[in-house]
């Protein structure tokens, strides 16, 4: 067994099982705690919903699902690889799999960085756009356009078209330069009538500028998630780190299935982020 390093258990367990039973039990642990913490981001995500859905709808449309069905493609690609890995560690006699679970450990590594490449081409896309949270969302001079585009799309009218009732009719006595200018005049209350009558219609318009509150939550929801591939990523180094010293082995490879386990609880967040931002 020259190719591998023997590992010893920590003194204050009975054996390496007892060691490794242990270490298990606490990942799990700990996983439970980091699903209780994006539960209560999912209880938020459920409530802005409800109470909007109309905007919900009409800002979610501003994400690429072609961008996240490849960074949901390469997530789920790097789970495999590292359960690749562990399989590979779990059977590795005498370091004859040392190499191959480098390579698998490498390869989700790699996963990991292309997916926080695609999300900052994202990121980027919607910071130029202004599509951001609070107050930055209505300062920027392109979101409006963008939004009521959509919304005109999606429902025929745009709330940030509706006129000023006083503006609309001082305009039309002032376009109407030898002819009726109450005809222009009437011709005015109508277009404003028919604009009240689809906004009593569709009386969530009204909150179509609270786009804001979607783009919170999506940053808030990703940018956790992200840092949260930043964790694993620093993990699954330092476990690739003692493979390339042949540390892990078929009596010995506890670190990594928890860094398996942890990087698996990260695709599984990431599963369940994708339908509910981009597909809902």
């Amino acid at each position: 067994m020259s190719n591998i390093i023997i590992h010893k258990h920590a003194h204050h367990f009975y054996d390496a099982e007892q060691q490794a039973s242990s270490a298990k039990l606490g990942m799990w642990l700990f996983l439970v705690t980091e699903v209780l913490l994006f539960s209560g981001l999912f209880v938020a995500y459920t409530v802005i919903k409800t109470l909007n859905p109309e905007m919900w709808k009409v800002a979610s449309e501003q994400l690429n699902w072609v961008l996240g069905s490849v960074n949901t493609l390469v997530l789920i690609t790097s789970s495999w690889t590292v359960a690749l890995a562990v399989r590979a560690a779990q059977t590795n006699q005498k370091g004859e799999k040392n190499k191959q679970i480098v390579g698998l450990l490498v390869f989700t590594i790699v996963c990991a960085f292309g997916f926080l490449g695609i999300k900052y081409v994202e990121y980027s896309h919607k910071i130029h756009d202004g599509l951001l949270w609070g107050t930055s969302f209505f300062n920027h001079p392109e979101h409006v356009a963008q939004i009521n585009g959509a919304v005109s799309k999606a429902f025929g009218a745009g709330i940030f078209q509706v006129p000023d009732i006083a503006a609309a009719m001082k305009t039309a006595i002032a376009a109407a330069q030898g002819t009726d200018a109450y005809a222009a005049m009437d011709a005015a209350m109508h277009e404003w009538t028919h604009h009240q009558e689809l906004v009593h219609k569709y009386p969530e318009l009204a909150h179509v500028g609270d786009g804001h509150l979607f783009f919170g939550i999506y940053f808030l929801i990703t940018g956790l998630h992200g840092i949260h591939v930043v964790i694993g990523m620093s993990v699954l180094l330092w476990v690739l780190l003692g493979a390339m010293k042949g540390k892990f082995y078929k009596d010995y490879y506890t670190p990594v299935e928890l860094g398996g386990l942890y990087w698996h609880l990260v695709d599984l967040i990431w599963i369940y982020l994708f339908p509910l931002l981009y597909l809902v």
